[in-house]
């Protein structure tokens, strides 16, 4: 096989299209996501009888209801989406969060029913994401060329630096709140046992790894659907603190995770340098430009 084969073999590999398996994935995992964000977000009373376990804390359930809801939405758009990169950083991100979920799941075997139904839904779940997830992303990200779109905008190293160093901290506190859930039970909010404290690492370390994932890519356009999907999560969660706040602990509504939660978050389109575009894609573009004076045409 000659160089201009390969290359163009190459090439075609590198359509930055998604896979059909990361669509049928993309579909299986959203009415689970759905039906879990209305039990928890609108129903908490009930998560005794319709979810995986009882959940004492309707923060507690609004939080994860509302990042259900999120990756709903995440993956939605992955099925209407055109273009892998635009969404390939929310696919480790999911991978890290369900394993921790599993793990916590194993740990805290005993609190869970294992003749309830909707836990055995829970278990199969979190069994089969942590290794159908990794999988469609390591087969689908060969097709990301890693160049940015016509008219994309290109982050600046600061904000990829700032990110970089905001996912680190989130993924240390992750990890510190499951090995040591007892300072989540102690410093929380609202009240949580030993097993919401891990799940409550679980979404820290889900956040952590999307942004720590999001500090490696300067494309814009790479980081609009998960942002998007962080700033619905969070949107609702605010909303629940304030229906709910009768909930919240000794600390109130005013504490540090609502601060934490309201900070301010990337614009919808971030200020950055434009992607420079090829000569061939100048040449291309069709000069609507009109000349300043048009003369006025004789009667």
């Amino acid at each position: 096989m000659d160089l201009h084969s390969q290359q163009g073999i190459e090439s075609a590999l590198q359509d930055d299209a998604i896979l059909p398996a990361t669509r049928l994935v993309a579909a299986g995992v959203i009415p689970f996501l759905i039906a879990a964000s209305i039990i928890l977000y609108l129903l908490p009373g009930t998560t005794g009888e319709r979810f995986a376990w009882e959940i004492g804390s309707p923060l507690t359930a609004a939080l994860m209801g509302a990042g259900y809801l999120g990756g709903a939405y995440f993956f939605f758009r992955v099925l209407r989406e055109r273009r892998w990169h635009r969404a390939g950083a929310g696919f480790p991100t999911v991978a890290v969060f369900t394993a921790v979920l599993l793990v916590t799941t194993l740990l805290h075997w005993d609190t869970f029913d294992p003749t309830h139904w909707p836990f055995l839904v829970w278990l199969v779940i979190y069994i089969l994401t942590p290794v159908i997830v990794p999988a469609v992303w390591l087969q689908n990200r060969r097709r990301d060329p890693g160049t940015p779109e016509p008219h994309d905008q290109l982050l600046p190293a600061s904000l990829l630096a700032a990110a970089g160093v905001a996912g680190l901290a989130l993924l240390a506190t992750a990890a510190l709140l499951f090995f040591v859930p007892a300072l989540a039970v102690e410093y929380w909010p609202w009240p949580q046992t030993l097993p919401t404290a891990r799940v409550m690492a679980g979404w820290l370390a889900l956040l952590g790894t999307g942004t720590l994932m999001l500090s490696r890519e300067r494309r814009w356009s790479a980081w609009r659907l998960p942002v998007q999907s962080i700033l619905l999560w969070q949107v609702l969660l605010l909303v629940a603190f304030v229906i709910r706040r009768e909930a919240f602990g000794a600390a109130g509504p005013l504490n540090w995770l609502t601060i934490f939660t309201v900070e301010p978050r990337p614009r919808d389109r971030p200020g950055g340098r434009p992607c420079p575009r090829s000569p061939a894609a100048r040449r291309r573009q069709p000069q609507t430009a009109l000349p300043r004076h048009v003369p006025r045409a004789r009667r």
